[in-house]
Order: C-alpha cells, then sequence, then structure tokens
C-alpha cells in the first residue's frame, strides 16, 4: 500500500508536467450561436457548406451578430462573392472596426489583435448587398489548419505561376507549389488569367487548394470570363464576341508580370497542353509581351505605376528547347514525408467540381492502372518544361526552375544589416526585452521546442525519482538462517 501510495504521488507529479508542456489547445466554434437580421436564408449561415449561402439583396443594410461564451478570439467568414470591406463591432463597448479591407473571398480576422481583448459578441454589418456563405467564431486556442489566414499578394515574387483556370496549377502544373511554396519556401504568386466568380462553387475550390499545397499569398485573378475554345483564332474571336481584346490580355499580363517582378515565370504549353484555346492564347500573349517588358512606352500604365521589368527566366510547360525534367516525387519534409506530387492530389481532391471530367484520370489513373507518381504521367508530363527565355545564362544541373537564382529574402544588401558588434541602443534593448517578454505571456504564442525539451528531460528526471524511491523502499529480503548438520 505504501509502493502504491508513492507511485501515484510521483505520477501526479509527471502527468502535469507533461501536459503543461506538450498540449495545445485547440480554438473550438461548436459553442458559437448566431443572429442575423436583413439576410434571406440565414439557416445557411452556419451549415458548412460554402456552396450554400445566405444573401441581403434588395434587403442592406444588415447585419450577423454571433455569440461565444468562451470568449470570440478568432472570426472566420467564407464570403460567397467579393465583398470588400465591412463593419466589425462589439456591442458591450460600441467599439467598431474596419475588416475586410483586403477584400478576400475567405477572410480571417483575429479578433484580440484588434480589439485588445476577446469580446463574447460581436456584430458584423454589411451597408450593401453581401453573399455570406459561413461564419466561424472561435474560443481560445489554435485555430485548426483549415482556417484559410492569407496574406496579402507577394511585392516581389521569386516564382510567378501564370495559371489559365482554377484548377490548371494542380493539373498540368503538378508539384511547382508544394515543392517551391511548401518545402522550398521561396515567394510564390499565383496569377489566374479566367475568372469563375459566375459560380458558386469554383472560386472556393480555388482557395482551398491553394491552402492546402502550402501556398499563404492571396491570387490575383482577372476578370476574363471562362469561354472554350480549340485554337489561337477561336480563343481571339471568343474573347472579342464578348468585349475583351488581345490588348486586354496583353495589359493585364503585363501589369502582373511588372507588379510582382518575378524571377521565374511559369505559365503553359505552347499548345495549350491539350489544345484549349485559352492555354494557347495565354502563352501567345506571354512570348510576344516578355521583349518589351522593360520599354516604358509599352504598355505605359503600368509601367509608370510598377516601373519596367525584365524576367530572368521563363519556363514553358512541355517547351522542346532548353528542356529541364523536374523530379516531383521526391518526399517533402514540409508535408511530413509526401511528395509534391501527392500534395498536389491533394490539391485537386479540393476541386470537386472537376472530379467528372477526364482530368480525375489523368491525375489518378484508372482501374488497374493507377497514377501513384508523377512519372507515372506520359500524357502532357508535369514533370517536362522548357526554359523559354533567359538573362541568367541556361540550365546547367536541370530540374531546378531557381538555378541562377537568388531568392528575394536573400538579397538584402550587406550595407542595410547592421555591423555584427554594434550594440543596440538602451531604448531599443529595453524595447526588445518588452518584446520577448509580451511574445512569451502572449496565450496564442506557441510552444517553443526548447520547451519541449525541458518537459522531456523534467519527466525523465522524475520517471528516474520514482525508480530510486520504489528501489529504497522495497523491503529486503531476510536471509534464512544456515542449519549445519552436526557431524
Amino acid at each position: 500500500m505504501k509502493r502504491f501510495i508513492i507511485f501515484l504521488l510521483a505520477l501526479s507529479l509527471i502527468i502535469p508536467s507533461t501536459v503543461l508542456f506538450v498540449s495545445a489547445d485547440e480554438a473550438d466554434h461548436t459553442n458559437t450561436s448566431l443572429e442575423a437580421t436583413g439576410f434571406d436564408y440565414p439557416q445557411y449561415l452556419n451549415d458548412e457548406s460554402e456552396i450554400s449561402y445566405a444573401d441581403n439583396e434588395g434587403l442592406s443594410p444588415s447585419a450577423i451578430t454571433v455569440t461565444n461564451d468562451s470568449g470570440i478570439y478568432h472570426l472566420y467568414v467564407i464570403f460567397d462573392k467579393i465583398y470588400g470591406e465591412w463593419t466589425l463591432t462589439d456591442p458591450a463597448t460600441q467599439k467598431s472596426v474596419t475588416a475586410g479591407k483586403n477584400s478576400f473571398l475567405h477572410e480571417y480576422v483575429n479578433v484580440t489583435a484588434l480589439f485588445g481583448n476577446a469580446p463574447k459578441s460581436l456584430t458584423l454589418s454589411f451597408e450593401r448587398n453581401a453573399y455570406v456563405a459561413e461564419v466561424y467564431a472561435f474560443s481560445e486556442g489554435d485555430v485548426p489548419s483549415w482556417v484559410q489566414m492569407w496574406e496579402p499578394p507577394l511585392e516581389k515574387a521569386d516564382i510567378l505561376l501564370l495559371s489559365s483556370h482554377s484548377d490548371d496549377e494542380q493539373l498540368f502544373f503538378a508539384g511547382v507549389l508544394p515543392y517551391y511554396a511548401g518545402e522550398r519556401k521561396a515567394d510564390v504568386q499565383v496569377v489566374y488569367l479566367i475568372s469563375h466568380f459566375d459560380t458558386h462553387n469554383r472560386p472556393h475550390e480555388q482557395l482551398n487548394g491553394l491552402w492546402t499545397v502550402g501556398v499563404k499569398n492571396y491570387p490575383v485573378i482577372s476578370d476574363f470570363p471562362d469561354l472554350f475554345s480549340e485554337s489561337l483564332d477561336g480563343a481571339v474571336s471568343a474573347f472579342q464576341n464578348q468585349g475583351y481584346t488581345y490588348d486586354d490580355f496583353t495589359e493585364f499580363i503585363v501589369k502582373n508580370l511588372r507588379r510582382f517582378k518575378p524571377q521565374v515565370l511559369v505559365t503553359h504549353d505552347i499548345e495549350g497542353e491539350y489544345g484549349h484555346g485559352t492555354h494557347i492564347y495565354c502563352t501567345d500573349v506571354v512570348m510576344k509581351a516578355l521583349p518589351s517588358l522593360s520599354d516604358e512606352s509599352f504598355c505605359p500604365e503600368s509601367a509608370k505605376e510598377y516601373g519596367v521589368w525584365d524576367v530572368p527566366k521563363t519556363y514553358l510547360h512541355l517547351y522542346g528547347e532548353n528542356k529541364i525534367t523536374m523530379n516531383w516525387d521526391i518526399p517533402l519534409e514540409a508535408f511530413n514525408g509526401k511528395t509534391a506530387f501527392e500534395m498536389t492530389v491533394e490539391g485537386f481532391a479540393c476541386h470537386k467540381s472537376q472530379h467528372w471530367t477526364w482530368f480525375n484520370d489523368w491525375i489518378h489513373g484508372k482501374a488497374g492502372a493507377p497514377v501513384t507518381k508523377a512519372t507515372d504521367i506520359k500524357t502532357y508530363s508535369p514533370c517536362e518544361y522548357g526554359l523559354y527565355r533567359t538573362t541568367v545564362g541556361n540550365d546547367q544541373n536541370g530540374g531546378d526552375f531557381l538555378e541562377n537564382i537568388i531568392l528575394y529574402k536573400d538579397q538584402t544588401p550587406p550595407e542595410t544589416a547592421p555591423p555584427e558588434t554594434e550594440k543596440l541602443p538602451e531604448t531599443t534593448a529595453a524595447a526588445t526585452t518588452e518584446a520577448k517578454e509580451n511574445t512569451n505571456n502572449d496565450p496564442d504564442n506557441k510552444l517553443n521546442p526548447i520547451y519541449l525539451l525541458i518537459a522531456f528531460g523534467v519527466v525523465i528526471l522524475l520517471i528516474i525519482i520514482v525508480f530510486i524511491i520504489f528501489h529504497i523502499s522495497k523491503p529486503k529480503k531476510r536471509r534464512k538462517p544456515i542449519k549445519y548438520k552436526r557431524i
């Protein structure tokens, strides 16, 4: 009995220390209540479906009030259509802030950063027509991984992927995004030539797929509609009939190349992969525009707004010259050992509306011939590219878009960095110390790996102590007296 009590006391020391350092709570949204005024179909605001939505068309202004008795630390709003700025108010204090400044379709709001506390109730106010699919209010803790905390589009991109449609980035460019954005941590910007906002599902699938493969900067999406054709002339004609000229496409692409100043541009096959006219149109504009990007008289409005640029490297999918073969079948540390191709398959899984198409068999294979690696795909292989244009020399090693390229984050001029021996002023040092203390006291701050090591050491030490206590407290066996026989 004595040993059992000692054992329980030891466990009472071990278990709390393990939980203290190792466990982390996840924010919860299941205890949230919601009320909406001025919206049709308010039941769709929390049915956990992005396709269904509530709208206030003809009923604006309108509002949605969410309540969580544990306090609202995070807010996640999924719009059905891009809205823009809206107002967020704490009814208890009447403090209001402006949200939606980035006009994201999927909008994460750090409530405590805006209000300085975690209100139990918040009101979302909309002054014009709003289409809202889902509203989640989370309690304290880390938000689930499916909550998309988008960063604005980049200022400068190491790689710009110019994709015609939503899902092309997961199909014909399979592997590019998880490898370079997720594993290599390059600054990757995705630009789409076509808009799918005339549908309710594809814009959500687009963002869900990008988030799945590790893209964190919000994509740029044009206003050009989705029109099918089977040739360049067919595409030009189809878009002209809708009021969009070749110059419109040129100005859009040139503007984004000058805006993001990519070191590497990746885009479609000259033949449009399977012959899609919009893919062909996209690459035709790129090839004709590249030599003139550094000319201020070419598309002068974007030159004035962003300056001129000359893209150092441009890769075209399946291009026949200066070929390189990408290896998308190497396990990636950023995705727990999954390959870039496997992650792209997960990205395409988000595009549920396209699973009825032949693309599904192309990326998954058919019965008896499954596709498990990128190299299994022989038609329109996602591994094959060619260096169409370069200002930094041809590739010598192959298999890396970033050969001969220094990432923007590594290009900081030496003179801008303070010398190693330079000491911070006392006020700066004090502010730095205070900032570190505030970070350590932040309830949302993630656990430092050093703390985990300390916790592990504490647990091992306590186990040793328990072992020693048991060894000391264990009663020793008495030796039986030896009986000697009389001879």
